[in-house]
Parts: structure tokens; C-alpha cells; sequence
């Protein structure tokens, strides 16, 4: 799979032994965003220093291109700042903060406290303080309910991981059959909990493995992800092209190559009517979900790595054709 959904199967034949029983959400902070300025010197018309030496002090100016793009985050905030102010009630403020939680940053309260500075009348100051305070409350509710989602959520992501424990608690790796079923089947349980908190806290579970050295805890969340995948990519299909590419996406990685394999030699897909089944299913996940969200993240690299797969069947395909025409 792609680096962030690949499954690596385990070298060692007696299998990788990890322990899944302390498994815990780990705290980790979003990183601020910082826009930098690009700082060109020039130099200024040259001034006489008192001692009749002729001198050039250098001034500071701000690259053009910039400068317009801090105009337009300017105008953006003042757009945000125009709408919480206009708004008719707390629940439509809610709502706009909701929305636009990520522009709600240092440079929005910068961006505040400056157009207080300026403000033309007390009554125009009095409403940027009083949207200030509110805006502050909504940021602080979202924020408690996002950390008790996570919270809830790690438990969820927890107890899928679980499921493909042994009864002391451990796993080894590659899962069995058995194994990825229960997998499937904790995820089938959990199915309304599958939201972009659950993602997020797996994410963030393989970037702290990933940096602890728990290459094993990497893999079988990889694994997660990839069951998700399949899960939420299954139409109800089971006959023709697109009752195929369902068997192939709900399949193991390890069987993909056989199975596209013996589709093909059934007669059951070609590569032009795969491709086209799969790029709908594509254009599902790009038009159906959140831009940028983890689920949209997830469910399209894993049809790109299934499109990828197919490609690399196909063209071996056609060169065996090739070489049978030719004998």
C-alpha cells in the first residue's frame, strides 16, 4: 500500500509478538501555523553621517507577492469578524465558529484586537469585545467536546485493536484469517463510532508509534485502516464488473494479485470496464466526502494502491498475451 496505508507483511516465520494491552490514546498537539515573511534589503538613497562620510542605511520591505497574499488573509479574517458580528443569534455564531474553527487562531485575535484599536465609536468597540468573549466560550466548548470525541474514540480504536488479540493480549503478525475477521467484525460493531475522531486518533497512534519504534503497532493500524476502507468503499453489488471490484476491495492486500488474476481469466472484468467501475467508485469518495477529511484521505489511497495493483496485472497480462500471439 501507499506509505501511510502500506501492510508489511513479517519476515520472521514464527511471527512478530506485540503487546496490544496497554494500548492508549497518546496526547499530541496541532501545530500552529506560521506564515513567513520573505524580508528583502534594499538599499536607501544615501544620507552625510556628521563626520561628512557618505552612508546607505538599509530599509526593510516586504516581498510583493506576500504583501498580497497577507492582504487577502487580512480581508479574510475581516470577512469572519464582519459575519460573527452580523450574527442574528448564539446558535448561527456557534455555527460559524464551528465552521471555521481553523481560521480562529493568533492572527484572528490579532486581527480583533486591532480593529478595536481603530474602532470609530465605543458602541463599535463594545460589540468586537462582547463577539471576542463570545467566540472565546464557543472556542473552548468545541474544544473540551473534541477532546472528550477523542477520548471516546481512542477507546473505540482500542477495543478493534483488541479484537485481534490472543487471550493473553498479544498478536503476531501477519494476522491470520481468523484474526482480520474479528477485525472486521469489531469494526461492523463500532460502525457509528467510525468517524473522523476514531480516524484522527489512529493517525496519531501510528505517528507516535512511528517515532517510539513500534513498527508492529504501525502495521496492524495500518491494517485498520485498510479493513475501514474496504468496509465504507462496498456497494451492495455482487454480480458483474462492480460485484468483482467489491470481492477484490473486501479481499485481504495479500490476495489481491491472484484474484485480479483469475477475474480476468473468468472473463468476469477487462482492464478498460475495472478501470472504469473503479473510477467511479473513486469519483464517490472525491464528490461524496469532506475535502480533506481522513476518510477521504483513507478510502482514495486505498483505491489508488487497488488501481495501481490491477495496472501492474493487466500490463503483465497483455505481455504473456503477447508472447502466446507470437508463438
Amino acid at each position: 500500500m501507499s506509505s501511510s496505508l502500506r501492510s508489511q507483511a513479517c519476515q520472521n516465520p514464527a511471527g512478530r509478538r506485540a503487546s496490544v494491552q496497554h494500548v492508549r490514546a497518546f496526547n499530541f498537539c496541532k501545530a500552529t501555523a506560521k506564515s513567513s515573511v520573505v524580508i528583502i534589503r534594499v538599499a536607501s538613497p544615501r544620507r552625510v553621517a556628521p563626520n561628512g562620510v557618505q552612508r546607505s542605511s538599509p530599509r526593510l520591505v516586504y516581498a510583493r507577492s506576500d504583501l498580497g497574499g497577507s492582504l487577502k488573509e487580512t480581508a479574510a479574517l475581516d470577512d469572519l469578524i464582519d459575519q460573527l458580528l452580523s450574527a442574528k443569534s448564539q446558535q448561527q455564531m456557534a455555527q460559524l465558529v464551528a465552521e471555521h474553527i481553523i481560521a480562529i487562531d493568533t492572527k484572528f485575535w490579532m486581527r480583533i484586537a486591532t480593529r478595536n484599536d481603530t474602532a470609530a465609536t465605543k458602541d463599535d468597540r463594545e460589540r468586537l469585545q462582547a463577539v471576542a468573549n463570545s467566540v472565546m466560550v464557543l472556542v473552548d466548548a468545541v474544544r473540551r467536546r473534541t477532546e472528550q470525541q477523542l477520548e471516546d474514540s481512542g477507546k473505540v480504536l482500542q477495543d478493534i485493536l483488541v479484537a485481534a488479540a490472543d487471550e493473553k493480549g498479544e498478536w503476531y503478525l501477519p494476522l491470520t484469517a481468523e484474526q482480520v475477521q474479528r477485525v472486521r467484525d469489531a469494526l461492523e460493531r463500532h460502525s457509528s463510532r467510525l468517524d473522523e475522531a476514531l480516524l484522527s486518533n489512529a493517525f496519531a497512534w501510528i505517528k507516535k508509534s512511528s517515532e517510539d519504534g513500534f513498527d508492529g503497532m504501525v502495521q496492524l493500524l495500518q491494517l485498520v485502516l485498510q479493513l475501514y476502507a474496504a468496509r465504507e468503499l462496498r456497494s451492495p453489488e455482487t454480480q458483474g464488473v462492480d460485484g468483482a471490484l467489491n470481492k477484490l476491495l473486501y479481499s485481504e492486500e495479500r490476495q489481491w494479485y491472484s484474484l485480479i488474476r483469475s477475474l480476468a481469466a473468468e472473463g468476469a472484468i477487462s482492464e478498460a470496464s475495472f478501470m472504469e467501475a473503479l473510477q467511479r467508485r473513486m469519483e464517490g469518495v472525491v464528490l461524496g466526502l469532506q475535502s480533506g477529511s481522513y476518510a477521504q484521505r483513507v478510502q482514495a489511497e486505498y483505491l489508488k494502491e487497488v488501481e495501481s495493483r490491477a495496472k501492474a496485472v493487466f500490463k503483465e497480462l497483455a505481455a504473456a498475451s503477447k508472447v502466446q500471439q507470437q508463438n
